[in-house]
C-alpha cells in the first residue's frame, strides 16, 4: 500500500494510511469523509503529501496469517511475532488490523475478468504437459476443447504452463542411452569413484572432432530490432556444399595439449594406427609410466589391428563406457577451440588448418588442468543419475 508523508499545516501528523484506517474503524458521515477526500487530494497535488512506493511483496499464505493472529492473541506483540516467524513489523501489524476490522484474515474479492479454465481443467493441462513434453500448446488446447468442450486458445495454454513452472524450451542434445548404456556408465562411475587426481593427471584423452569453415553446426542467435532481420549483421551467410571442413584427431591431458593431427579422407583402422604411433606415443610418454590412454568405443578404436597395436606398445588403455562423451572432458576443449575460430576469420581450408594448429597450440595448461580437474564431479554426477545424463 503506497505511504503519504505527514501533512506539515496539521497540528498532528497524519498519513494516507491513517486517514483511510479512521475512515474505516469509525463510522464518520459521508460529509466528513467527502471533506477528507477532497482535502487529501488537494495535498497531494499541491505536494504537500508525497508518495513512497513500496514494491509490492509475496502474499501471504492463509496458514500463517492465521499463525499470526493466533500468537497475537495470545499476547505476542508485532516484534515478537514478526521476529518469530521472520517477518516485517509492518506486514504482521496489517495482518492482524485487518483482521480486527473484518473479523477474517482472506482478502478482498478482487475486480478483473475471471479465470476460463477451472481448477480441474488446469490439472488435465499439466498432465497433458507432463505426459508428452514435446505436445504443443495448440494440440493441448485441441485436447482440452475436446474434453470439456469449452474452446481455449494456445495463448491461454501458455500462461496456464508458465504458472505452474513450465515454459518451452530448446531441448538439449544428448546421445541416445539405452538400459545397456546406463547400466555400462553406472558401473565405470563406481569403478572410478574412489580414484584421486593424481591418477586422472595421468590420462592421456583422445577423440575427433569436424571443423567447418564456416562456424558450427549448432544453432546461432542474434540480437536484433524489428525489421533488422534481412542485415548483413543479422543474417548467417552460407555457401555451397558447406564452404568445407576439416576433420582432426587431438589428444590432452592436465598437463597441457598433445599432439593434434589432420585427418585426409576417411579414416579406418589402418590411418588410425599411423595416428597412434606417430601422434598419441609420443603424448603418452610425456606423462611417465603410470600414463593411461583414452579413447571411445568407435569401431575403429576398438579393431583387432588396433587392439593389437595397443597390446604391442604396451599401452594401458582405460575401459571406457558407450555414449559417453560428457565424461570425456576433451569435448568441452573442442567447443573452446571452435569459438575461439570463429573469432578468426579464414577463407579457405588452407588458412583454417594453419589458424586451427596455431590455436590448439595456444590453449593454456590452465584450462586443460581444470577440464580434467572436473572428473569426480562427472563421475558422481552420472551416479546421482543412476548412469542417466549429465549437465556436462
Amino acid at each position: 500500500m503506497s505511504k503519504l508523508g505527514p501533512i506539515s499545516h496539521f497540528p498532528f501528523p497524519v498519513s494516507c494510511d491513517s486517514l483511510v484506517l479512521q475512515g474505516l474503524r469509525c463510522e464518520w458521515g459521508a460529509g466528513v469523509l467527502n471533506l477528507v477526500s477532497s482535502l487529501s487530494h488537494f495535498l497531494i497535488l499541491t505536494g504537500h503529501w508525497k508518495f513512497n512506493m513500496a514494491p509490492h511483496g509475496k502474499e501471504l499464505s492463509e496458514d500463517l496469517k492465521k499463525r499470526i493472529v493466533a500468537l497475537h492473541k495470545d499476547g505476542l506483540g508485532y516484534k515478537k511475532i514478526a521476529k518469530t516467524l521472520k517477518l516485517s513489523c509492518s506486514t504482521v501489524a496489517k495482518t492482524i488490523q485487518r483482521f480486527n476490522w473484518t473479523g477474517s484474515t482472506q482478502n478482498r474479492p478482487r475486480h478483473g475478468r475471471p479465470k476460463k479454465l477451472s481448477a480441474r481443467a488446469q490439472r488435465h493441462i499439466q498432465r497433458l504437459s507432463l505426459g508428452n513434453r514435446r505436445m504443443s500448446a495448440a494440440s493441448i488446447a485441441a485436447e482440452v476443447e475436446g474434453v470439456g468442450g469449452q474452446p481455449v486458445s494456445a495463448q491461454t495454454i501458455r500462461r496456464t504452463l508458465h504458472q505452474i513452472g513450465l515454459h518451452g524450451c530448446r531441448p538439449r542434445r544428448k546421445p541416445l542411452l539405452k538400459m545397456m548404456h546406463k547400466k555400462a556408465r553406472k558401473q565405470f562411475a563406481e569403478d572410478k569413484q574412489t580414484k584421486d587426481m593424481d591418477y586422472w593427471n595421468h590420462v592421456l584423452w583422445s577423440d575427433e572432432t569436424k571443423i567447418n569453415l564456416f562456424g558450427s553446426d549448432g544453432v546461432k542467435r542474434v540480437w536484433r530490432q524489428p525489421g533488422e532481420e534481412y542485415k548483413d549483421k543479422c543474417v548467417l551467410p552460407t555457401v555451397k556444399h558447406g564452404g568445407g571442413s576439416v576433420m582432426v584427431w587431438g589428444c590432452m591431458s592436465a598437463a597441457g595439449t598433445g599432439e593434434l593431427q589432420f585427418i585426409e579422407g576417411t579414416m579406418n583402422a589402418n590411418m588410425y594406427c599411423d595416428i597412434l604411433k606417430q601422434s598419441m606415443i609420443p603424448s603418452l610418454r610425456r606423462l611417465g609410466r603410470r600414463a593411461v590412454f583414452q579413447h571411445d568405443n568407435d569401431p575403429k578404436h576398438t579393431s583387432k589391428t588396433t587392439t593389437a597395436l595397443l597390446k604391442k606398445l604396451r599401452v594401458k588403455v582405460m575401459d571406457w563406457p558407450s555414449m559417453s562423451p560428457d565424461l570425456n572432458p576433451i569435448e568441452h576443449l573442442w567447443g573452446i577451440l571452435k569459438r575461439k575460430l570463429e573469432e578468426c576469420k579464414v577463407s579457405n581450408i588452407h588458412q583454417l588448418r594453419d589458424v586451427v594448429m596455431e590455436e590448439w597450440k595456444r590453449t593454456p595448461v590452465a584450462t586443460c588442468e581444470a577440464l580434467v580437474n572436473s572428473m569426480p564431479k562427472r563421475v558422481k554426477a552420472v551416479l546421482e543419475n543412476d548412469g542417466g545424463h549429465t549437465k556436462f
